[in-house]
């Protein structure tokens, strides 16, 4: 739907649709854009949809367009949306009308926190960020949220608190909430008194660029002083500034695809129980210039992780690793372990690991060539590592999530 029309407009279309025969189902879909992201949660929602062909889907996009869902005139069946900031409308709807409303966002309004939802599961989401923070040699962390009109939750602040406190690391939040979003002079502010060198979590891809803009006006370096990670990429806005933002690739084909299988399991009477249901994220993060660096004082640990990462196509050891480095491979052991709080052959493995899953996700190629292209040799291996790290064979992982 054009976003040029005001929510009125499109309201008044919707509303001057034939009336559709009887046991056609009307199924709303309330997208805040049609960025990449938004894109790839419609494209599963309308593979869901394929398998019910009474389905009538109806898509609104733009800022100011919840008015064409949620104060038409229309009665709705279902709804699935991550815009949830008119929650009078939405309890309206439930209430007076019978209408099905699952939320797939992060952020939901506080008041309507029992809404039936699908999201991912942020709490892996902050744990690879956070990771790839360590194996940098980041101790100390920030995390910038978004703002908006009504008091929300914010599962992707809670992640990172739950994360920190696991590495007993500190963070600096500015958090999700009601209200203006933060000025970027303030935002300026924050940055130039975080703790350096520091790695800062970002909301999403716009957030993450306002703290890069932020940091080039404070005269801090990304990421030599201040690494950044947005939590969803979208390549196109990733790549459009310097330095570009790396990000964590989620899982929003899958995330649409179970929210409309949510939506209608609600339609025929099952599970309206208000626990979220959790889509597992890949565990991959696109590494880009915001975060490809390390503190000086840490620098070997930083540049072991980049070997690994830059080798995990072949066969690997602890010895390869301190070779390259030129120390011992005791000290590097030793200050790998303090630094990240892991092993070195643990980051070996799980380089190897992630390897596979990029392969699975974006080739055809077949399991025994990937296993050897990751570094396992056998496709013996690469099984039994998945189905013990993943609980999950490498076939049944690239038809969840390489969308095959």
């Amino acid at each position: 739907m054009n976003n040029t029309r005001t929510g009125r407009q499109a309201g008044r279309e919707l509303a001057a649709m034939p009336k559709p025969a009887e046991n056609v189902l009307r199924i709303a879909v309330r997208l805040w854009d049609w960025s990449q992201w938004c894109r790839q949660v419609m494209r599963g929602i309308q593979s869901y949809a394929h398998s019910r062909p009474n389905w009538r889907l109806y898509t609104v996009s733009g800022q100011n367009e919840s008015g064409a869902i949620f104060h038409s005139r229309q009665n709705w069946d279902g709804i699935v949306t991550h815009v949830l900031t008119d929650v009078a409308a939405i309890r309206g709807l439930m209430a007076k009308r019978g209408t099905r409303v699952v939320s797939f966002s992060s952020r939901p309004p506080t008041a309507l926190r029992h809404l039936p939802a699908v999201r991912v599961n942020d709490e892996a989401v902050a744990a690879v960020i956070g990771r790839h923070f360590l194996a940098g040699g980041f101790r100390q962390f920030g995390y910038y949220g978004v703002r908006g009109p009504v008091r929300c939750l914010d599962f992707r602040a809670a992640a990172v608190v739950k994360f920190i406190e696991s590495v007993n690391c500190p963070c600096d939040f500015v958090v999700s909430g009601a209200g203006a979003a933060p000025t970027l002079a303030a935002v300026v502010r924050w940055v130039a008194r975080l703790p350096k060198p520091v790695g800062i979590f970002a909301w999403n891809m716009a957030q993450a660029r306002t703290v890069i803009q932020a940091c080039e006006r404070a005269g801090i370096g990304v990421p030599e002083q201040a690494a950044v990670v947005a939590w969803d990429d979208d390549p196109v806005l990733a790549e459009s500034i310097v330095p570009s933002i790396s990000a964590a690739i989620l899982p929003a084909e899958q995330l649409g695809y179970e929210a409309a299988r949510r939506l209608d399991e609600l339609l025929r009477g099952k599970d309206a129980s208000a626990e979220a249901r959790l889509v597992e994220p890949t565990g991959l993060l696109h590494i880009r210039e915001s975060s490809d660096a390390a503190s000086v004082p840490d620098r070997r640990v930083y540049l072991a992780a980049q070997f690994i990462r830059e080798n995990a196509g072949r066969a690997l050891g602890v010895t390869d690793v301190a070779v390259c480095l030129g120390i011992s491979r005791r000290a590097l052991e030793r200050q790998f372990r303090r630094v990240t709080g892991e092993t070195v052959n643990a980051a070996i493995l799980a380089a190897h690991v992630q390897r596979a899953k990029q392969l699975l996700v974006e080739t055809p190629w077949p399991v025994t060539r990937i296993a050897k292209q990751a570094g396992f040799g056998t496709q013996r291996q690469l099984h039994r590592v998945f189905r013990r790290r993943e609980s999950l064979t490498p076939q049944e992982y690239r038809k969840r999530f390489g969308g095959g």
